[in-house]
């Protein structure tokens, strides 16, 4: 048995065509928690049918997603996207059956020298301003105490050991074939993959298109190589 939990949001677009172009070349990700094209609309691209920009507007239901690595891993995905747009703000509403709701904002930066978002209580990163909380439009926090899900921080960071034990089996995965699935036996008991916080890693190497990976019932945990993978860092380099 699970509990369901909720994510949905808006996010004001700037460049319609990019938006639809982005949206519709989406892979169909098969790894929890997904980010498919399905849940995102196309946005009404006629005038005068919206005003100033249009809002695309997405969700989905998921199983206890409500924190922790998995929220992690979401974010991860959602940021990658943001980054093939040309967007204004975004927001996302998590809402969970027991561990309460939560919400989280990005203001694009414009470029200049006095940007928009900044100065209001937000996380400065190189593409955006970050915040938590229920905010308007404009980036301003409208709730006295926002929280955050258990165990997920902002910006996003890996696990430290389990990064150094990553970086040590570079030159073991470096020699996997390329682009053929190779099978880890009792992958639960490696001393990677057998952890949840390596999730994080290979979650941010798939949306750099560096490896694929999964789970067959019948073979267990796989990894398709697509190129040279390089030292670990964090999620943003």
């Amino acid at each position: 048995m699970g509990s369901i939990s909720i994510v949905h949001g808006i996010i004001k677009v700037e460049d319609i065509n990019l938006y639809k172009k982005v949206v519709e070349s989406i892979e169909r990700d098969e790894n929890y928690p997904w980010i498919r094209p399905e849940m995102l609309n196309l946005c009404e691209e006629e005038t005068p049918y919206y005003y100033e920009s249009p809002i695309a507007t997405f969700g989905a239901t998921y199983k206890n997603l409500d924190g922790g690595i998995s929220w992690s891993e979401f974010i991860l995905k959602f940021e990658h996207l943001l980054t093939l747009i040309k967007f204004d703000f975004a927001r996302i509403r998590l809402e969970t059956a027991f561990m309460g709701d939560y919400e989280f904002f990005w203001g694009a930066k414009r470029g200049v020298e006095d940007e928009f978002y900044s100065g209001k209580d937000l996380i400065e990163s190189d593409n955006w301003f970050f915040g938590y909380g229920t905010r308007h439009m404009f980036g301003g926090l409208e709730e006295q105490e926002p929280k955050l899900p258990f165990d997920f921080q902002y910006p996003v960071e890996f696990n430290q050991p389990i990064k150094e034990k990553f970086n040590s089996i570079l030159p073991e995965l470096n020699k996997l074939e390329l682009r053929k699935r190779t099978f880890f036996d009792d992958w639960s008991k490696h001393k990677v993959f057998g952890n949840d916080h390596s999730h994080l890693i290979l979650t941010y190497l798939k949306i750099n298109k560096v490896l694929r990976f999964g789970w067959e019932s019948s073979k267990g945990f796989f990894i398709v190589r697509l190129k040279e993978i390089k030292k670990i860092e964090t999620p943003y380099n």
